[in-house]
């Protein structure tokens, strides 16, 4: 137990949550002092030695139960009632007497799917489960796992008791009944098998050190993601905002030291016989960005456009001003939801709260004459216009003068499009009608192609 704990302490690190030495130490003095017997006092004495705010506890409770808690496969199990089960483990006696035991039988028999883990765990520990990180590898180890139970020798001994019984004149509805527990009992064994390994699998996800997790998600495209891989790729957007905000600062910090401005120091101290007793120092002044992002929120851009505003709004201490936008055929306007709202609960409110039609059908062309009549009066020299977008409009207007309009009014257009460039200009797509007002065009699907273009703007 003292491994798995520790085991579970790193699992909290790699989360992000502070856990010392000395707390480490304290949880395991703690459940010594507490015991085990006691599930609820187990956690607690956990919980009141590891974490220190309500951001962390969220984090504990839902690594806990990975660690600590059973299957939990007791109640969907069939079991055979008292006087037969009674009559049967005295026959399982005499058929292990002559030809050897087989307990995985017995338990499946009997009903005993709280005893499956052992056999699960034994099983995974054979087929080895270090290499189980992704959703898509589920099934397999699930299978694996599975197989590895010797089911033909299983069915050889069950049949053997079978005839065993019927000789003995057991009568052929007790025999049918048996039949019907010993399959039911393989399909709920089956089961604990596949939530062993989604278990193994979210805590294998948490152990990948951290730099390596975020390397693998980085390139994965953001529509194919399943909603685990969703919240890691939320996690690993803070871990590349920080970088990014940590090279920024560094850099803000190397500029402001002034450099010796040598032609100025000379022309100065001609007086002075060209000794340089007055010194000029050349200071350089860093200008940050406004930003202003329109995102396509219909279904095919979603995702790309939800983790451009995480982004954005992690760096928003990076960048003068910040303003966001959604739209599908209207634009709504969503900047206060971030100055309201924690990061998080600002991108949901975004993509569900802004007073736009989200299920309609996209119309750039409108979108960009409204972004003119209420918005562009806003746009200044220093202001990027960041758009998001598949450009595919339904066949209506482009009205790509609007977004010349935009462009000639601000520093320039960026335009991220989440298709592979075979698909531009394909069907509805108008791309190469906006693409000349626009400073870059970029394919934006995967989370690097969005740090590409947010470094590009900062750095």
């Amino acid at each position: 137990m003292e491994e798995r704990i520790l085991e579970f302490v790193r699992s909290l690190r790699n989360r992000g949550v502070p856990v010392s030495t000395a707390e480490s130490i304290d949880a395991l003095s703690a459940v010594e002092a507490a015991g085990m017997w006691d599930p609820e006092v187990f956690r607690a004495s956990l919980k009141a030695a590891l974490v220190k705010t309500r951001k962390d506890g969220a984090v504990f409770d839902e690594l806990f139960p990975l660690y600590f808690y059973g299957l939990e496969g007791s109640g969907e199990v069939a079991s055979p009632d008292e006087e037969l089960l009674a009559r049967l483990e005295e026959e399982l006696r005499a058929m292990a007497a002559q030809n050897g035991h087989n307990p995985l039988l017995m338990l499946l028999l009997a009903g005993r799917g709280g005893e499956f883990e052992s056999f699960i765990r034994a099983a995974a520990g054979a087929v080895g489960t270090s290499q189980l990180v992704t959703r898509m590898q589920v099934g397999m180890y699930t299978r694996r796992i599975f197989d590895s139970f010797d089911w033909e020798r299983m069915d050889e001994d069950f049949r053997e008791l079978q005839s065993r019984l019927r000789e003995a004149g057991w009568p052929e509805e007790d025999l049918e009944e048996l039949e019907r527990i010993y399959q039911a009992n393989r399909e709920a064994l089956r089961r604990q098998v596949r939530r062993y390994v989604e278990r193994e699998q979210a805590r294998n996800v948490d152990r990948v050190p951290t730099s390596e997790r975020v390397d693998r998600l980085m390139l994965r495209p953001l529509s194919s993601l399943d909603e685990q891989e969703l919240q890691q790729m939320r996690r690993a957007v803070d871990v590349l905002a920080r970088k990014l905000r940590n090279k920024l600062s560094l850099r803000e910090k190397r500029m402001r030291r002034d450099k010796l401005d040598v032609k100025a120091t000379l022309r100065r101290n001609m007086r002075h016989g060209g000794v340089p007793f007055d010194l000029v120092l050349r200071t350089k002044r860093l200008e940050k960005v406004e930003l202003m992002v329109l995102c396509d929120v219909s279904s095919s851009v979603a995702r790309v456009s939800q983790f451009m505003l995480q982004f954005v709004y992690t760096l928003q201490d990076c960048l003068a001003k910040v303003r966001s936008f959604v739209f599908v055929d209207e634009l709504g306007e969503v900047t206060s939801f971030f100055q309201e709202e924690e990061i998080e609960r600002g991108v949901r409110r975004a993509l569900s709260e802004a007073g736009i039609a989200y299920h309609a059908r996209s119309d750039f062309g409108y979108v960009f004459r409204q972004f003119c009549e209420k918005y562009l009066q806003d746009v200044g020299f220093r202001t990027y216009i960041l758009i998001i977008g598949d450009a595919r409009n339904n066949y209506n207007d482009p009205c790509a003068w609007a977004l010349e309009k935009m462009r000639d009014r601000s520093k320039g257009i960026i335009w991220l499009n989440p298709e592979t460039r075979p698909f531009w200009d394909t069907g509805d797509s108008v791309m190469s009608e906006y693409a000349p007002f626009c400073r870059e065009v970029r394919v934006c699907r995967t989370l690097r192609d969005l740090e590409d273009t947010v470094s590009s703007l900062l750095v």
